[in-house]
């Protein structure tokens, strides 16, 4: 007899583009020894997405909703849920009735949560057991953002209850899973999710270092850029000055005569070439000085958001990293 696993988690913001990378195999990963990337062409994706970038497709579907208030820092972006069974059901399963299962259980789940609010519906192929990452932004029926509204244990319970039932109806012998009581301590954590837990704490651990390590490279690479610009700054404003002696310097004329016309008239061609030439120098040094100023201060934006970005990231790194770790002790 197979068991379904479904299981729920949540994702605030920072933790968007890590989902992404791990669920579309954007770059290998070194804590997961079960991926298999000979056979990540396997993989599928159920949803066709209005975008395929997770954390703009999210920002969309937020914008959609026209919220009064602002939404919340710490606030729940995307739900993940995992669905899936034991190595047993799916060796009874061809390739043709694996994707099937998984698209009866994408179909049930997007009535759930609503096809407006499907981020993706990506099936993993490269691992020990096959299993679907269903992803959603948490809105309510009544167009509000909240992940709590949606997963109270009640409706987890029934959702627990009413996907194996369905997919009964659908032709495939599966059974509820085993609902653990809240506040029993667990007899026995399953490989399949001891493994997805030390998985996700070292992704984590992994991918705090790896923006750490982007961000301080970025902010560098800003004050690099911001030193540079510094420097061609002064030397417009050194260009600016010397036009300005120019300008302000003896451009008299002898007075003209049958004998020394043509001299004064060489010296007028000289002096208004010159003058012409100043205030074209002074004309782009002002115009570059202006263009520099506005570019220093973007970069400095840029950098004020970067390290407000890094410095959330770490909180919330820390935080997720004290819960797994918590859970893995249990």
């Amino acid at each position: 007899m197979s068991y379904l696993v479904l299981h729920m988690d949540k994702f605030k913001k920072e933790a968007i583009r890590g989902i992404q990378s791990h669920n579309r195999r954007e770059r290998e990963s070194h804590s997961n020894p079960d991926i298999d990337y000979d056979r990540s062409a396997a993989n599928y994706e159920l949803h066709e997405a209005a975008s395929s970038n997770y954390a703009e497709g999210i920002q969309n579907r937020i914008d959609d909703l026209l919220m009064v208030k602002a939404v919340r820092k710490d606030a729940v972006h995307m739900c993940g849920l995992i669905v899936s069974s034991d190595k047993e059901f799916f060796d009874k399963l061809n390739a043709d009735e694996t994707r099937r299962f998984f698209e009866e259980a994408a179909a049930y789940l997007t009535e759930f949560v609503g096809k407006e609010n499907v981020i993706s519906a990506m099936v993993h192929m490269d691992e020990k057991t096959p299993h679907m990452h269903f992803l959603h932004v948490p809105v309510t029926s009544d167009g509000r953002l909240s992940a709590n509204s949606i997963y109270t244990r009640a409706s987890l319970k029934k959702l627990q209850t009413d996907l194996p039932i369905y997919l009964q109806s659908r032709g495939f012998d599966i059974q509820r899973g085993v609902e653990q009581k809240p506040g029993s301590a667990k007899k026995h954590l399953d490989t399949r999710e001891f493994k997805q837990q030390q998985e996700a704490l070292n992704r984590l651990i992994l991918e705090s270092e790896e923006f750490a390590q982007s961000s301080r490279q970025i902010i560098d690479a800003l004050e690099q850029r911001e030193e540079e610009l510094k420097k061609s700054l002064k030397e417009y404003e050194r260009q600016a000055e010397e036009a300005e002696k120019i300008l302000q310097g003896d451009s008299s004329l002898p007075k003209a005569s049958l004998f020394n016309y043509q001299s004064v008239l060489k010296k007028a061609s000289f002096i208004i070439a010159e003058l012409k030439k100043a205030l074209a120098v002074k004309h782009i040094a002002q115009k570059q000085k202006e263009n520099l100023q506005k570019e220093v201060e973007e970069l400095r934006k840029k950098q004020t958001r970067l390290e407000a970005e890094y410095t959330a990231h770490r909180k919330q790194s820390h935080e997720e990293k004290e819960e797994l770790e918590a859970q893995l002790k249990k």
